[in-house]
């Protein structure tokens, strides 16, 4: 969830954000999201927060902190502010690495235990996951890998900016954005967009039935993600976050985990300091220890 440069946009006729400013709104940020933006920043986070500013016709970004302040958490103002600052970069089976892991070692795993009397559930939750091709392709790998009735499938998609969550509640695409999927998943998942929806694909009623999508501020007191999970996805989010705030949500999130569950993390990312709970499979999926 970083700042990026893309939708720096003008904004000369506003003052520029002066340092003491950033330092506001940066605080703001952490506090409620967990973002710590770094001191090199202030241009991309004046750049971002511009429209919100010339939206509500204020005259500087020390007006838009004040209403910020005292503002709810849920109120229009703050959700758009938070949307504001929180960039979504994604794609469908970006490091499928992991999706083959979850395919040929994870679901074969609980099939074998479902055969010995254990239950035929699987549950994986996507607690990053934007405009939601990550939450898709957990599903996709699942329907392909279990390929049996009777089994209950189920992703949960999490995120804290509410119009990718929008996004991926609508799971209609530009077409080329299927190029890391073969031609048999594409015509058996995807409905091709015509007319006015040409040049777009729709999933498909049977996976889009199998995932919920909630809202889920990782600062929060209390989680809309029910556990217990076989498989968390948090990847390529915990660089935006500094390593307190990191081991808070690690240590809360594989308290979720079923006994033996799984952890994958983005190939950026490392967390050694969460070895006593979790056992290294490689640099960036891991196992609940303690769990045969």
């Amino acid at each position: 969830m970083p700042l990026s440069e893309r939708g720096i946009a003008e904004h000369d006729s506003l003052t520029p954000m002066k340092e003491r400013e950033f330092r506001l709104l940066r605080e703001l940020v952490q506090e409620h999201t967990g973002i710590w933006l770094q001191d090199g920043k202030r241009t991309m986070l004046a750049a971002r927060l511009a429209k919100p500013v010339r939206r509500l016709g204020l005259p500087g970004f020390q007006s838009y902190y004040a209403l910020l302040r005292e503002s709810a958490e849920d109120s229009p103002e703050f959700v758009e502010f938070v949307n504001a600052i929180t960039t979504n970069k994604t794609s469908f089976f970006r490091e499928r690495h992991h999706f083959d892991y979850l395919a040929q070692k994870i679901v074969p795993e609980i099939k074998a235990a479902s055969m010995r009397g254990g239950r035929k559930q699987i549950r994986v939750w996507s607690a990053a996951c934007s405009t939601g091709e990550e939450v898709y392709s957990i599903a996709l790998t699942l329907l392909d890998a279990v390929a049996e009735p009777g089994w209950w499938l189920e992703v949960v998609g999490s995120d804290i900016d509410t119009g990718v969550l929008e996004t991926a509640q609508r799971a209609i695409y530009p077409a080329e954005c299927l190029e890391s999927i073969d031609e048999l998943q594409r015509q058996r998942y995807f409905l091709q967009g015509k007319d006015s929806r040409a040049g777009q694909v729709k999933l498909k009623a049977e996976v889009t039935r199998m995932v919920e999508l909630r809202r889920v501020n990782l600062m929060d007191e209390r989680w809309a993600a029910d556990g217990p999970f076989d498989v968390i996805f948090f990847r390529n989010a915990l660089i935006y976050f500094q390593q307190d705030v990191q081991e808070r949500f690690l240590r809360r999130m594989t308290g979720m985990l079923r006994p033996g569950g799984y952890l994958f993390i983005g190939n950026s990312e490392q967390i050694p300091w969460m070895h006593d709970r979790l056992e290294p499979l490689s640099q960036t999926m891991y196992r609940l220890r303690g769990s045969g």
